[in-house]
């Protein structure tokens, strides 16, 4: 089992590192991911309610089968990786309607995928990457609301501890497990002391049922930093701190034709990515660390300039020692390190004609990247002018998110109707879309990520 000792993680009697990637998309649906609208809860609900519960029940569950089995496993062991954080979801886990009811079969469906990794030597991160209520607005957290309401309601909170304790309870002599990834970037729009509140809850209901297995800590403000992490946090030895970051959101990609450059009198280089990540840095010289996720995404026009980047944070963790996860193992191919072939049926689905149509529409009313529309400009020209009233473009984009929420999943039910006469069996197709034979690697990031030669 996986220890904390100092900065280091040993294994028995060894310093270990862990790297590898996430299992995105598995039983926690994101919409670029799936190529759908919405959130995870959206996408499941848009399914039943066009195809039925029998046959939506044979898409997923022929899903869930294929995305992930031993030829996976033996694929990561193959690029090296010891490695996969795999980001569960509470609405999958558990009953909304019934508190405590856990979904036995989505849980076996976890043990064989621990299984699996076992045998091949690959450690498994137990992740909640979305609590009931969402820890924050986006659509990963499966906040349908658009809103954090984690942090609203003491009930959901409660709930989550519960869940913790359920699941360190199944887990606990399983040394397969690297440990428990509390919550994934959690946003509490000002409610910091909730969060370091439930973090100290959620800690003492796990001990009492497992002292040993490693808890990995975030920070407020989606993870960046240790916001919301007081020094009492670390008092319990076997904690280490997880931070994540994106590229894209850290650097001028849109100006960058190169890395490194200089952009409106600054350089950004690996001595700016040094001193933008000081804290981390700083951290890591008294606990472990670990870097839960970064990657690059595809569709941006500036990939080259990414892969550069995304190097340095590589070269970066090797220096400080620090383990690392990219984002994202399988999708359709935006950062996946494998997707599935253009001819297989949920890709071909996806580009029909009435699909793209309906995604022409999208396009026209929501501010999407590579969108020129006059609604779209509108929007985006609103949110980019509050921001500068406000000082805060994410306040601006507020009441834009929990507009577009609905919308986004009219849409799915749309896209979804083209299914309707569909039957089990060819759900159950287009479902192995997702399967690893089905899939291909991707020539740019498998090179970029792998830490051994196939």
């Amino acid at each position: 089992m996986i220890r904390v000792c100092g900065n280091q993680l040993v294994a028995g009697d060894k310093a270990i590192r862990l790297r590898g990637t996430n299992l995105g998309n598995w039983q926690l649906q994101e919409d670029f991911m799936l190529g759908l609208y919405g959130t995870h809860t959206q996408m499941r609900e848009a399914f039943q309610s066009v195809l039925g519960p029998a046959k939506a029940h044979a898409f997923w569950e022929e899903y869930e089968e294929a995305y992930f089995t031993d030829l996976d496993a033996a694929y990561l062991q193959q690029l090296g990786y010891n490695l996969l954080r795999v980001p569960l979801s509470q609405n999958r886990l558990e009953n909304p309607n019934a508190p405590g009811q856990y979904d036995e079969q989505a849980l076996q469906r976890l043990d064989a995928l621990i299984r699996a990794c076992k045998a091949r030597g690959i450690y498994v991160m137990l992740d909640l990457h979305a609590v009931a209520g969402g820890q924050s607005r986006e659509i990963y957290a499966d906040s349908v609301s658009a809103h954090p309401d984690f942090w609203r309601y003491a009930d959901f909170r409660q709930r989550a501890t519960d869940l913790w304790v359920a699941l360190a309870r199944r887990y606990q002599n399983e040394p397969t497990v690297a440990g428990y990834d509390l919550i994934n970037e959690p946003h509490t729009e000002g409610c910091t002391a909730l969060l370091t509140t439930w973090l100290r809850d959620t800690m003492a209901a796990i001990r009492r049922v497992d002292t040993d297995h490693v808890i990995w800590l975030s920070g407020d403000d989606y993870g960046t930093g240790t916001k919301g992490l007081p020094h009492d946090l670390w008092d319990d030895p076997q904690t280490a701190f997880q931070f994540h970051i994106y590229p894209s959101f850290t650097y001028p990609v849109s100006k960058m034709t190169q890395w490194p450059e200089v952009v409106d009198g600054v350089c950004y280089d690996d001595a700016w990515l040094r001193h933008h990540l000081r804290e981390p840095i700083a951290f890591g010289r008294e606990h472990p660390v670990f870097l839960g996720e970064f990657g690059m995404s595809f569709g941006l026009g500036f990939e080259a300039v990414l892969q550069q980047m995304v190097r340095g944070f590589l070269y970066l963790a090797d220096e400080e020692n620090w383990s690392w996860a990219q984002w994202s193992y399988k999708d359709l191919g935006q950062m996946g390190l494998v997707c599935p072939a253009p001819n297989t049926p949920w890709k071909q689905f996806l580009v029909g004609p009435e699909v793209q149509a309906l995604r022409d529409k999208a396009n026209a009313l929501f501010p999407v990247k590579g969108a020129s529309t006059p609604t779209a400009d509108l929007l985006a020209n609103m949110i980019a002018d509050l921001g500068r009233q406000l000082g805060d473009s994410f306040v601006a984009r507020r009441p834009f998110l929990s507009a577009r929420r609905p919308l986004d999943g009219v849409l799915s039910h749309a896209i979804l109707h083209r299914l309707i006469d569909l039957d089990e069996a060819s759900l159950r197709q287009l479902a192995r879309s997702f399967a690893f034979e089905a899939c291909v690697p991707n020539s740019t990031l498998v090179p970029v990520f792998k830490l051994s030669a196939p």
